[in-house]
């Protein structure tokens, strides 16, 4: 690599339209152009992108170049969901379609197809401004982590990648870990890197801290206003994202049935995946389903604009985050923290632990409803004492904090190239 000429890399993102996945995309490209790297961006809705860089002033960066996808096969669309599922929904999974994208049999028709990603980066690396000399991967999770295609994969690609994992495995038995052109895998849990690093010394794995998203909107939109209108002075309680079998739909649901009517008003919003929801949801959200209680709004609509959901989290008085067997990181707790916004949430896994050493919020037994009540008393009635503790969080977990990290761990796996 020239002296003289900044890096040049190209962020490959297998997946839009859902969620923060979408603000995450953005942001590691908004980090690495505010860096003084070229961006070759590949993205299945460069609009989409090229709107959240506006709000960064960065969307008619010199150093950036959208490229365009090509359409979204149904075929593969229908693997995206089936993957959303299995990562939000957790138990319950319906089949998915059953033909993979490339028809192969080798192919587990629940993720998207490796080799797609080489056809799809070899294709555009002619109508890149600059020609990158490394590529990194988002959301590895939609892909199978063992499999024949990845090898094929390797035949195919001609760039040393990097990628990051949301959901990692314990095993560390992930196909790709043995490809050359593999240089390394970034997470959002510290002890699962270390542990990574521990197993396979020769790649390079990077932690990084779980960030958000905090862009408002400039103007108040009528959902935020119908949501203040109906709450009528009573403490507002959030739960929002994908709303699958890992939500505990059942405790919320329950919570809501034993609070004060006259002191709480809960608000649910985001698109529902019925089919991986546990028996216990399902008999509960039959119930909203026949009454819903005077004092619970729900949306299920996912939101595409992310500063119309963050208005709702800054409307509300607390966030239900009480999660099922959920052993991963959360946005949700940026989101608590961007905001000043105590978060309820399980005491098993990390997002006990950050809330416990942070002191955010408060962490319950994820099936004690008894509890949670007793915890959300507790939280309204205690939100100015945790303005310090939401600025320790804010500083661990900035986007800052994720640029220092994100460039040191690429420029140590491009040192490999």
């Amino acid at each position: 690599m020239s002296v003289s000429q900044p890096p040049c890399i190209l962020v490959y993102n297998p997946i839009s339209g859902h969620g923060h996945l979408d603000s995450w995309n953005a942001m590691f490209v908004s980090i690495l152009l505010a860096a003084g790297w070229r961006v070759n961006a590949l993205t299945p809705d460069p609009q989409n992108l090229i709107k959240r860089l506006q709000f960064k002033n960065q969307s008619d960066a010199s150093n950036l170049n959208v490229l365009a996808w090509g359409v979204l096969r149904p075929s593969l669309f229908q693997c995206i969901q089936s993957r959303l599922r299995r990562i939000f929904g957790i138990a319950g999974i319906a089949h998915a379609n059953k033909q993979s994208v490339e028809n192969a049999p080798e192919l587990d028709p629940r993720f998207l197809d490796p080799v797609d990603i080489a056809r799809r980066v070899n294709a555009s690396l002619k109508k890149c401004k600059w020609p990158p000399s490394f590529v990194f991967i988002m959301y590895m999770d939609m892909y199978p982590a063992e499999g024949a295609r990845w090898q094929e994969f390797e035949n195919i690609n001609k760039l040393p990648w990097a990628g990051i994992r949301f959901v990692p495995s314990q095993a560390h038995t992930e196909s790709y870990y043995c490809l050359a052109s593999l240089k390394g895998m970034c997470f959002l849990d510290k002890e699962v890197c270390d542990q990574t690093n521990r197993f396979l010394p020769h790649k390079t794995f990077g932690y990084l801290p779980d960030i958000t998203d905090r862009t408002l909107p400039a103007t108040q939109s009528e959902l935020f206003k119908e949501i203040k209108l109906n709450a009528a002075g009573r403490k507002i309680v959030f739960l929002g994202g994908t709303l699958g079998g890992n939500k505990n739909l059942s405790c919320w649901y329950q919570l809501i049935a034993r609070a004060d009517h006259d002191k709480f008003y809960f608000v649910q919003i985001g698109e529902m995946f019925e089919d991986t929801l546990t028996p216990e949801d399902l008999v509960e959200l039959a119930k909203i389903k026949r009454s819903c209680p005077p004092n619970l709004y729900i949306k299920l609509k996912y939101l595409p604009d992310e500063a119309r959901f963050n208005e709702v989290i800054q409307a509300s008085d607390v966030i239900f985050a009480v999660y099922r067997n959920f052993k991963i990181s959360s946005n949700m707790l940026g989101k608590a923290a961007a905001f000043s916004k105590p978060i309820l949430v399980a005491a098993d896994y990390l997002m006990g632990q950050r809330v416990r050493q942070y002191g955010i919020g408060l962490a319950v037994a994820e099936k004690d409803v008894d509890a949670m009540q007793v915890a959300l008393n507790t939280l309204v009635n205690n939100t100015e004492s945790l303005s310090t503790q939401f600025a320790a969080y804010r500083h661990d977990f900035s986007q800052e904090a994720l640029g220092t990290q994100l460039i040191a761990f690429l420029k140590q796996c491009m040192a490999q190239s």
